[in-house]
């Protein structure tokens, strides 16, 4: 995916990723000012070897660094509170205790961190001055038997000094109510950012043209943006009202003409005469409204066009009809008698309707369509216009589609953005490739 989409994702639920923001800044606030002040005091502890010599300083370093495992013992530290009359827990005092030391120094730093700034201090100079007399006496046992490479005795002493006697410290380290606060704000975005992906991935609809051609493997010849009614101010859902016809100069209007060129430039020599518009989902509304606005545009454009409402289950063309209705496609393909076609003029001259009529009862559409004598039917139709464009009902909830699909040069798959679903619209695309359809692409309705 390209960068543009992914924030695009982003900005389609931006408000879960500030709602889960917030909510994580507000938690970590909250949780921050319920916690108790906490103060910390640090000493520093030097070895420091007398005379200075190059190997009596290395042995003061390497003997710092095994003397700080004395103060993590339980021992040690029971017994430095005790030497210093103090009543404190050792567990406890471990738990806030924490050691640090360069390497190439020879100085360690002690620190201890309690909620109580004076206890603190007792316990940072209690362990201070348990850790100096301890130093000494294993200090001066063990220089006793020291030898350098040569075999030489060292001469020297090596004594451990505090640096440091602190006193209770005034300011409190934590809790960091502002810090906490940002990092929480920002973990949340975080969280947020990730929610929305997880969503779009599960979220089983087609939104973009990118999207859905990838999802397809067809190209997406027209987007065609939502139109507003001026008559009802909301985004039209009448397929009868032609807004190539009410509103020319909308873009909807210059979606539907650009589609019809499109269609003309796929074969310039032989531009396919038959197209079979087809939706997906269970409701017919959306691919009516493109093949009748397709044709349109088409008669508008000086063709003869004959538009076919093959939907004979929720029939929605005949309100196009410049007269009333009183029988159309069902009775002309049930009838096998050799009658004309019962087409109807439109509010264009070049326009003409073959509505859906009355389906018998007990007969199924499909059943109807797939006839053999429908399809030496449907060859006559092209007498009347230059185009034929034919709308049924929807795939894969219904099978019509795929009696027309192989009688056709081109099928259209309408698909409305944020709504219909992939799979659908995966199977309903299967559908129409087993029944050999020749597939011109999609036209991706939005708004």
């Amino acid at each position: 995916m390209r960068p543009e989409e992914y924030l695009a994702i982003v900005l389609r639920r931006w408000w879960i990723v500030l709602l889960a923001g917030v909510a994580a800044a507000l938690v970590a606030y909250g949780y921050s000012r319920t916690q108790p002040p906490t103060y910390q005091v640090s000493v520093r502890l030097m070895a420091v070897a007398q005379p200075p010599d190059y190997w009596l300083d290395l042995y003061a370093k390497n003997r710092l660094a095994s003397y700080q495992d004395l103060i993590r013992t339980s021992d040690f530290v029971a017994r430095a509170l005790r030497q210093a009359g103090l009543n404190d827990d050792p567990g406890q005092v471990l738990g806030s205790l924490a050691l640090a030391r360069n390497q190439d120094s020879n100085v360690v730093q002690l620190v201890v961190t309690d909620t109580d700034p004076e206890r603190a201090a007792r316990v940072a100079n209690a362990l201070a001055d348990a850790f100096v007399a301890q130093s000494i006496a294993e200090n001066q046992r063990i220089l006793e038997q020291f030898r350098d490479p040569l075999g030489q005795r060292i001469q020297g002493t090596v004594a451990v000094v505090k640096l440091d006697t602190p006193s209770p410290p005034s300011t409190p380290i934590g809790p960091r109510t502002r810090l906490n606060t940002a990092a929480g704000l920002v973990l949340g975005l975080v969280f947020g950012v990730l929610v929305t992906f997880g969503i779009e991935y599960f979220e089983d609809v087609l939104r973009t043209a990118r999207e859905t051609s990838r999802a397809l493997g067809l190209p997406v010849v027209a987007e065609v943006p939502g139109f507003r009614n001026r008559r009802s101010s909301r985004v039209e859902e009448n397929m009868a009202d032609l807004i190539v016809v009410e509103a020319p100069l909308s873009p909807a209007a210059e979606a539907y003409r650009t589609l019809r060129a499109v269609l003309r430039r796929s074969n310039e020599s032989l531009p396919p005469r038959t197209i079979l518009v087809c939706g997906v989902g269970r409701s017919s509304a959306d691919s009516a409204s493109v093949a009748a606005n397709l044709a349109a545009a088409s008669a508008v454009a000086g063709e003869r066009v004959l538009l076919v409402d093959a939907d004979l289950r929720h029939p929605s063309l005949q309100t196009l009809a410049r007269e009333t209705v009183s029988i159309g496609l069902a009775e002309w393909l049930g009838n096998s008698d050799q009658r004309p076609a019962p087409v109807y003029g439109t509010s264009l001259p070049t326009l003409s309707l073959l509505p859906a009529g009355h389906l018998p009862a007990a007969t199924n559409p499909a059943d109807l369509l797939s006839r053999s004598l429908t399809g030496e039917r449907l060859t006559l139709l092209q007498e009347l216009g230059d185009r034929v464009i034919f709308h049924t009902a929807p795939l894969p909830s219904y099978g019509e589609a795929l009696a027309l699909a192989g009688l056709v040069e081109g099928v259209l798959l309408v698909i409305r953005s944020g709504v219909t679903p992939r799979t659908a619209a995966q199977q309903a695309k299967e559908q129409l490739e087993r029944a050999g359809a020749p597939l011109l692409g999609v036209v991706l309705l939005r708004g």
